[in-house]
């Protein structure tokens, strides 16, 4: 039989995400929105397992758990996670450990996470650690963008850090976006005005005889539209990258102006390479970006105005106040003025601009809506959700499809002109996808010696296109290594005797410069790294926040050394990505044995990292030269690192490398197309792949007429 999950939590699409999310792995979910029927339907049927928010209304979460606790039923012994959108008191700390729960949570908790915790409590077959979301096949999630406006669905899935492809329709026109850890990683569309041809042609970049013949090599099979116009010298790779990304925010952007269509998140799926374009904002500025040149603001006061009770304020949660955002002067200034309270009456009587900030800050998270009765009289107020009361509700089979995100809408107005987005630095943007297949053909044959135009000068990567993604890993790394110290106080950088301000204002800093969302477009490894950081410097604040925990650490001063054999782990991954470093900066002054010492060692202290292995088989291949054997132990370092790093650009740009010194030249073109598959940017992708064009046979008509097939008259003649 199934095992059931009871969900209380007051945000009805968070349960229809959850339901989707957990109902694909077998598991039946219940949902409730309040504390009492949370109990109603524990009487109706005993679940697996209980997830309840504190703040539920009517009956808040331990208040359940209690009654829970202290029934003659089954449901006395099940277990029970407990979340929060605030930091938990001390007082409800302890009462959650006396009754039993099995976690305190502090959301936004990613959507893997916590169906991994989920699934590890339900002990379903057994198999709780091989949950993953990337591989599971997760029924989508459907809905209305009347109900679910386009903003409201990214800040959802940024507070997730959904993995997915979102899509979207609206008459004719459809829209794809690849999600990655929550954030907007990649978009696609069917309108013929955005694509890339067009784009470049309407921009002023190319003439219409350049598109049309760049179509025509298009049909013939030669390479992407980009990869065309590069080897046509049309364009350079460095152009190419800033065109492609500027091409991507406007698909993106221009989303924000649907009033109606209907979406489906599809958890897990993923985008074909081919034509994904990667972005490099973070979900909130977006968000932002979107709300600012392209939300008409009638559809903007139709949200606002049905909180005309509330009160606007400041966002308590930290992973919503400390997010990475470039606001305005408007979005700054409503955000001070939030910053003790400021009544939704009040923000309806300001110019359209300050109207449009509020809302943009309102769905970033940044801001939040509070019952402004309760909030007046001094109590501590419920946090109002944004678009949960803003229509009726729809009959129950529809919940079962669209997460009831109500909110009426103006007919679609005219919006506003685009602003132009602000280019972020070009930083290499990593996005997963699946293992493939294409080189998984035997070793190739014995390399040939590269010629003057293959020498290994040539094969020499171009490290300056990622020289601020280094820059972010070394910091990442010497400050993981602080973090690594058992000591909060340590952690934050202050001493035993720190003052509450001393540490909140060193928390804040701290938390601003981890903040996951600062490396939203930075390398897989970097953010792995944010978020390792991110994570010890909330805890080590919340553990100073709780007096009855303060006290404790102060009292005793051997408590440091009683927790130091839980972060063995930690350090032997910051050593091994440190020894990484070393290695990239041996790799770039030419040091091949140098590299390849650091490299090893990275491997040795953590052998699963697929970019450390690749690295470690390109560095020994460069250091020991062109012998079948030693050609033959790279390629095969450089393959593993591939199959368990597919999502990374490097190990096939190495691939690639190495096939073209064995003379292997499709297979190398297939290895760096792959690369540019990869991350659509890389300009040393593009790069090696018009090298390869530029040595092809021209096919010009001498060409075509040396291709020609003998004319068989003529044959039987002579015959």
């Amino acid at each position: 039989m199934s095992p059931t999950l009871l969900c209380a939590d007051p945000s009805t699409d968070l349960c229809q995400i959850l339901s989707r999310a957990l109902g694909a792995d077998g598991c039946r979910v219940v949902v409730a929105h309040d504390g009492e029927q949370a109990l109603d339907a524990l009487r109706k049927k005993i679940p697996d397992l209980a997830l309840l928010d504190l703040a539920l209304p009517l009956r808040d979460g331990l208040a359940v758990l209690e009654a829970m606790r202290t029934s003659a039923s089954p449901a006395a012994s099940v277990p029970v996670i407990l979340w929060s959108d605030t930091p938990s008191s001390a007082d409800q700390i302890e009462r959650a450990r006396k009754l039993g729960a099995s976690a305190l949570l502090r959301k936004p908790v990613p959507l893997d996470a916590l169906v991994a915790r989920v699934t590890r409590l339900l002990a379903r077959e057994g198999e709780a650690r091989k949950v993953d979301t990337g591989s599971r096949r997760v029924a989508p999630l459907r809905g209305t963008l009347e109900r679910v406006p386009f903003p409201a669905l990214l800040h959802q899935a940024h507070g997730l850090r959904a993995n997915g492809v979102l899509q979207l329709r609206d008459g004719e026109k459809r829209k794809e976006v690849e999600l990655r850890d929550g954030r907007p990683a990649a978009v696609r569309s069917n309108v013929p005005s955005e694509r890339l041809g067009e784009w470049l042609l309407r921009s002023g970049r190319i003439e219409p005889a350049v598109i049309a013949e760049s179509a025509r090599r298009l049909l013939r099979g030669e390479g992407l539209q980009g990869q065309i116009l590069v080897g046509m010298q049309v364009l350079s790779e460095e152009a190419l990258s800033a065109a492609l990304r500027e091409q991507a925010e406007e698909k993106l952007h221009e989303i924000f102006e649907w009033a109606s269509g209907t979406f489906s998140l599809a958890l897990g799926a993923q985008l074909a390479r081919a034509t994904a374009l990667p972005l490099v904002q973070s979900a909130a500025d977006v968000i932002c970006a979107g709300v600012r040149t392209r939300v008409p603001i009638e559809r903007i006061d139709a949200t606002l105005r049905p909180h005309g009770g509330a009160v606007v304020i400041a966002s308590a949660n930290p992973f919503y106040s400390f997010q990475e955002i470039d606001l305005g002067g408007d979005e700054r200034k409503m955000l001070d003025a939030c910053a003790r309270g400021v009544a939704m009456t009040a923000v309806l009587g300001k110019p359209e601009r300050v109207r449009r900030a509020a809302y943009a800050l309102l769905e970033t998270g940044l801001l939040e809506l509070r019952d402004g009765a309760i909030f007046r009289s001094g109590g501590p107020a419920p946090v109002v959700r944004l678009h949960a009361a803003a229509a009726p509700r729809r009959a129950p089979e529809a919940v079962a499809t669209a997460p009831p995100k109500e909110k009426p809408h103006a007919e679609k107005a005219p919006a506003p002109k685009p602003v132009a987005a602000k280019q972020a630095p070009v930083k290499p943007v990593t996005m997963t996808r699946s293992a493939t297949a294409a080189f998984v053909a035997s070793i190739p044959q014995r390399p040939a010696r590269p010629t003057a135009n293959q020498s290994t000068q040539s094969m020499l990567e171009d490290h300056s296109h990622f020289a601020a993604d280094h820059e972010q890993r070394a910091e990442l790394t010497a400050l993981l290594e602080r973090l690594g110290h058992p000591s909060p106080f340590h952690k934050l950088g202050i001493g035993r005797d720190a003052s509450e301000e001393e540490i909140r204002s060193a928390y804040m800093r701290l938390a601003k410069e981890t903040h996951p969302d600062r490396y939203s477009a930075a390398s897989q490894a970097a953010r792995d790294l944010a978020e390792q950081a991110f994570r010890e410097v909330t805890r080590a604040y919340e553990l100073l926040t709780d007096p009855v925990r303060l006290a404790s650490y102060r009292e005793d001063p051997n408590r440091d050394r009683k927790e130091a054999q839980a972060l063995e782990e930690a350090q032997r991954a910051i050593g091994a990505e440190r020894e990484f470093q070393k290695g990239e900066a041996r790799l770039r002054s030419h040091d091949w044995s140098g590299a390849l010492t650091h490299f090893e060692r990275a491997v040795e202290m953590y052998p699963d990292e697929g970019e450390y292995l690749a690295y470690c088989g390109y560095a020994y291949y460069l250091t020991h030269g062109h012998a079948d054997d030693v050609f033959k132990k790279a390629f095969a370092m450089v393959k593993q690192g591939a199959k368990l790093a597919p999502e990374r650009e490097k190990p096939y740009l190495f691939l690639g490398r190495l096939c073209q010194a064995a003379g292997r030249l499709e297979l190398a073109e297939r290895m760096f197309t792959k690369a540019v598959e990869c991350r659509p940017d890389s300009i040393e992708g593009l790069r090696e792949l018009r090298l390869l064009q530029m040595r092809r046979p021209k096919q010009g008509l001498l060409g075509r007429l040396l291709r020609r097939p003998p004319d068989k008259t003529k044959r039987r003649r002579s015959e």
